[in-house]
């Protein structure tokens, strides 16, 4: 079950200015990057606006997605191609019916920020893993709002986004122990980055816009901590599927 309207999505990216990540993610990325297969295909779930992918393409893949938004259009393929990245099947439709029946196999599948919308995740990652080679390599990343700290600054000042995502979902271990099953070698289950905070637009009161105040104080303190569960922003998943 998606626990967010489509209408949603279309509104956040009516506006939205391409750009390469450089982030928590992509340094994160950055540490497997050996692990990505040279020329090799990777195919994104929910790709859009492409910050991950262009930072994917950009180490020699060519980039494949799928996306409902409105914004997967020339204008989005053609941006990719501009930075000299090699693109394939970039499509406007439904990617978990696009999974579930599709012969098309990739040496890279990968998501970032989309299993979570979802209750039946497991089901999810199980299309992630069907469309994946065997020898391949899957990434997936969560936001960790499931952490003590990062679950109580939304719950009390961003509660409208943290409605959007399924909490349960939020949990490496469960995704890596799903993987195994199949005979994944898993290198990375886990949370990771340094702590971050940010929050979409919604109706606050006067303690509620006083906390996100604190919360922002917070961050140059609370950057200096290394990764952890109870703080650190991102879960995250490296795993190789095994060779037939």
């Amino acid at each position: 079950m998606d626990l967010v309207n489509q209408q949603y999505w279309d509104a956040s990216y009516s506006n939205f200015q391409y750009f390469i990540a450089e982030d928590n993610i992509t340094k994160w990325l950055d540490q497997y990057a050996h692990l990505l297969p040279k020329g090799g295909r990777m195919f994104e779930f929910g790709c859009f606006p492409g910050r991950y992918m262009a930072h994917l393409g950009k180490k020699g893949l060519e980039v494949n997605g799928m996306d409902l938004v409105p914004n997967m259009d020339e204008g989005f393929s053609g941006w990719l191609q501009s930075l000299g990245i090699a693109t394939g099947r970039l499509e406007r439709g439904d990617v978990l019916a696009y999974a579930a029946n599709t012969e098309d196999r990739y040496d890279v599948v990968c998501s970032f920020g989309f299993i979570e919308h979802f209750r039946n995740f497991s089901e999810i990652i199980a299309l992630h893993h069907r469309i994946l080679k065997p020898g391949g390599l899957l990434l997936l990343t969560t936001p960790n709002f499931r952490g003590g700290l990062q679950h109580f600054l939304r719950s009390n000042l961003d509660p409208e986004n943290l409605a959007r995502h399924y909490i349960p979902s939020m949990q490496p271990a469960l995704w890596a122990e799903q993987l195994q099953a199949f005979g994944y070698k898993v290198p990375y289950a886990g949370c990771f980055g340094k702590y971050d905070f940010w929050h979409d637009p919604q109706g606050r009161n006067a303690l509620q816009k006083a906390g996100l105040q604190v919360a922002y104080k917070l961050i140059p303190l609370l950057k200096s901590l290394p990764d952890g569960a109870f703080h650190s922003p991102y879960c995250g998943l490296v795993a190789l599927k095994p060779a037939e």
